[in-house]
C-alpha cells in the first residue's frame, strides 16, 4: 500500500510538472532615440500559458491574482494601460510596437461571446472594481456611465475561435484622462513579473527615473494566442509592456545605467530569451555607433536593429555619429490636432485635424467619445478638407443619456491624399448638480481622447517611421485629451455667508447669553419695629447721642480690612446690611444678587 502512494505521487508530481513546463516567459527592451535628446525605451514582458489554466487553477509563471479575475469574469481578451504624458506623433512618429496609450487609464473588454447579454453589465461592473484594487487605480469609476460599445473600431486581435462569433455588445471600452499614475501603480504591476523586479531586465524599472520622463505608459494585454501558423491549438498570452521616453543631458551619446539610474545586475534564469535592441536610422541625424559590437545586426536601407544578449552587470553604450537636432524625425504619414473652440460656458465646438501626408487616400474609422456631461449636436457635424465636403461612407451614432451613458460616434471615411481634413460638431455645456462638482471645479472636466483606426501605407524615402502593421495591418492611435470648462456656480459666496453668519452669532452670543441667564433679584426689606424707631427719635430730641446706622459700603470696608494679608473676599459673597436712619428711611439690609446658570 505504501509503494503503491508512493507512486500515485510520483506521477501526480511528473503531470504537475509537465503542465508547468508548457509556461515561458521572454523579455526584451528595444531603445530608439528621438530628437531633442530624448531615448524612447520599450520593455516588453511575455508569458505564455495554456489556456487550462484558468479552468485547472495550476499556475505557474502565469499569474495566479490576474487569472482568477480573468476567470471570474469570462473574459476573452483584456487590454489595461495607465499613462502619463501625451504621445507626440508629430515630433516623435509611431512608436514601433503600437504602444502609444491615451492618457490616464484606458481599459478595453472582450466578454466571452457564450455569456448572456444581460450579464455583461454586471460582469463589467464586477471586473472594474476587482481591477481597482488589483493594480491600485480608480477604475471603479468607469461604470456605465463612462463605458461604451463602439462596433468598428475595436476588434478581437489575439486567436478568436471560429466556433464563435464576435458580438459588439460583448465589448466594454472606458477612458479616465484624469487617473495619475505613480508608483502604487508600478508596484502591483512590477509583482505580475515572474523575477519581480529584482533580476533581469525588470531591475532597470527605477520609479524616479520613470515618473520624471516625458511620457510613460504601462498596459497589461491577455489574448489567445495561436501555437502554429495553422492555428490548430492556441496558448494564453499576457504581455506587459511598459514604453518610456527618457531624457540625457549628454549630448553626443547615452548610456543603459545613465538612463534608467540602475544597472542589471543578474540575470533571470526563467527567461527564455532577454535581449536588448538598438533601433536607430542607418543614416542620418539620429544615426548611432555601438561601443561594444551587437550579437546581432539587421540592417535595411531605413533602419538598423543591433541586439544583444542580456547577461550579468549588462550596460551599453551608444554615441551619436552627428550631433542630433530638433526635427531630426521626420512626421509620420497620419498624425493629429484636436481642439475646442468657441466662447462662453455654455456652448463650444470640438474640432480635429487629421492630415494625410501619403500619396494615396487612407480609410480610417473616426470615433469620438464624449461624456454625459456634453451634448452633441450632430446635425452641425461637418468634415471639410480643401473647403470641400468629404463623404461619409458609413455613420454610427448612439447618443447620451444624462448621467446614464456617454455619446459615442463612429465614422469611416476617405482621407484625401496631401491634405488636411477637420472634423467639427458644436457641443452644450450642461449644467451640473452642485454635489457633482470635484474639489477643483475651476480646473475643468477632461475629455477622453478620440481614437483613429486605419491602414497606413509604406512610409516615404528617408522617414524614420518604422511601419506598424498589427493584424490585417490596422494601425490605432490616440489624439490629445481636452479639458472643458463648465458653468460653474461661485462656490466662495457660501463660504462668505457661512462667515459673516459665524461673526455676527460670536457677536452677539454674550449679550444674548447674559440677558438670558442672569437673573436680577430685588433686595428683601428689613423692618425694624416701631418701638426701636420711636426711641431713637425721642433721644434724638432730647439731645442723646443715638448710635448711627451702619451702611452696607462701611460694612464692606471694615470685613476688607479685616481681612489677614494675601487673602481676598469672594466676588460672588457680598453681605449688605444697612439700618434705617435717624428720619426713618430705610436702607439696604442683607441684600444679595443670585446668579441663575
Amino acid at each position: 500500500m505504501r509503494h503503491l502512494m508512493l507512486l500515485v505521487a510520483t506521477l501526480h508530481l511528473l503531470n504537475t510538472a509537465h503542465v508547468f513546463g508548457n509556461d515561458k516567459f521572454t523579455e526584451s527592451l528595444q531603445l530608439e532615440p528621438l530628437d531633442n535628446h530624448l531615448v524612447l525605451g520599450q520593455f516588453k514582458f511575455s508569458v505564455t500559458s495554456s489556456p487550462n489554466v484558468l479552468t485547472t487553477g495550476h499556475y505557474h509563471l502565469f499569474p495566479k491574482s490576474l487569472g482568477e479575475i480573468l476567470h471570474k469574469y469570462h473574459i476573452q481578451e483584456l487590454e489595461l494601460s495607465l499613462t502619463q504624458g501625451l504621445w507626440r506623433y508629430a515630433r516623435w512618429g509611431i512608436p514601433s510596437d503600437g504602444v502609444a496609450n491615451p492618457p490616464g487609464a484606458s481599459i478595453l473588454v472582450h466578454f466571452d461571446s457564450e455569456l448572456p447579454l444581460e450579464d455583461v453589465d454586471k460582469h463589467w461592473k464586477g471586473l472594474i472594481n476587482s481591477l481597482a484594487g488589483f493594480i491600485c487605480a480608480s477604475l471603479n469609476y468607469a461604470d456605465n456611465t463612462v463605458a461604451t460599445s463602439p462596433q468598428y473600431t475595436f476588434t478581437p486581435r489575439g486567436a478568436f475561435n471560429a466556433n464563435k462569433t464576435f458580438q459588439h455588445s460583448h465589448l466594454r471600452y472606458a477612458n479616465l484622462p484624469q487617473e495619475n499614475v505613480c508608483t502604487e501603480n508600478l508596484t502591483p504591476w512590477k509583482k505580475l513579473l515572474p523575477c519581480g523586479g529584482q533580476a533581469g531586465l525588470s531591475s532597470l524599472l527605477n520609479s524616479k527615473p520613470l515618473f520624471d520622463s516625458n511620457y510613460h505608459s504601462m498596459s497589461i494585454i491577455v489574448r489567445p494566442q495561436c501555437k502554429t501558423s495553422e492555428c490548430d491549438s492556441i496558448n494564453l498570452n499576457l504581455t506587459l509592456g511598459l514604453s518610456v521616453v527618457l531624457a540625457h543631458p549628454k549630448k553626443d551619446y547615452f548610456t543603459l545605467s545613465f538612463l534608467f539610474r540602475n544597472s542589471v545586475g543578474r540575470e533571470c534564469h526563467i527567461a527564455e530569451s532577454s535581449t536588448v535592441v538598438v533601433k536607430f536610422p542607418t543614416v542620418g541625424k539620429l544615426s548611432l555607433h555601438l561601443e561594444s559590437p551587437p550579437d546581432n545586426t539587421v540592417s535595411s536601407e531605413q533602419h538598423t536593429l543591433a541586439s544583444y544578449k542580456v547577461t550579468s552587470n549588462f550596460n551599453l553604450k551608444a554615441s551619436y555619429k552627428v550631433k542630433p537636432t530638433y526635427g531630426a524625425v521626420a512626421p509620420p504619414v497620419l498624425h493629429t490636432l484636436r481642439y475646442l473652440s468657441g466662447y462662453g460656458q455654455e456652448y463650444g465646438s470640438i474640432v480635429c485635424e487629421i492630415t494625410n501626408n501619403a500619396e494615396e487616400v487612407i480609410q480610417i474609422v473616426y470615433m469620438e467619445y464624449i461624456p454625459w456631461f456634453l451634448r452633441i449636436y450632430l446635425h452641425t457635424l461637418s468634415i471639410t478638407s480643401n473647403g470641400s465636403k468629404v463623404p461619409v461612407s458609413k455613420l454610427l451614432y448612439s447618443p447620451g443619456l444624462e448621467r446614464k451613458k456617454p455619446s459615442m460616434f463612429e465614422l469611416l471615411l476617405n482621407l484625401p491624399a496631401n491634405a488636411t481634413t477637420v472634423i467639427r460638431f458644436d457641443v452644450e455645456k450642461l449644467f451640473l448638480k452642485w454635489t457633482e462638482y470635484p474639489p477643483d471645479a475651476n480646473l475643468g472636466f477632461h475629455v477622453p481622447a478620440a481614437i483613429i483606426t486605419g491602414v497606413i501605407p509604406d512610409a516615404p524615402e528617408g522617414s524614420s517611421i518604422q511601419m506598424l502593421r498589427e493584424g490585417y495591418g490596422v494601425v490605432r492611435f490616440y489624439t490629445e485629451k481636452l479639458v472643458v470648462l463648465l458653468p460653474t456656480p461661485d462656490f466662495s459666496m457660501p463660504y462668505n455667508v457661512i462667515c459673516l453668519a459665524c461673526t455676527v452669532v460670536a457677536l452677539a452670543f454674550g449679550s444674548i447669553h447674559n440677558l438670558t441667564t442672569k437673573i436680577l433679584i430685588r433686595p428683601k426689606e428689613k423692618k425694624i419695629p416701631i418701638m426701636q424707631r420711636v426711641t431713637r427719635k425721642v433721644k434724638k430730641v432730647l439731645g442723646f447721642k443715638v448710635e448711627e446706622a451702619v451702611t452696607s459700603t462701611q460694612q464692606v470696608q471694615s470685613s476688607t480690612d479685616k481681612t489677614p494679608a494675601g487673602e481676598t473676599t469672594p466676588r460672588n459673597e457680598t453681605s449688605v446690611d444697612s439700618e434705617p436712619t435717624v428720619d426713618g428711611e430705610v436702607s439696604l439690609e442683607d441684600s444679595e444678587v443670585t446668579q441663575r446658570d
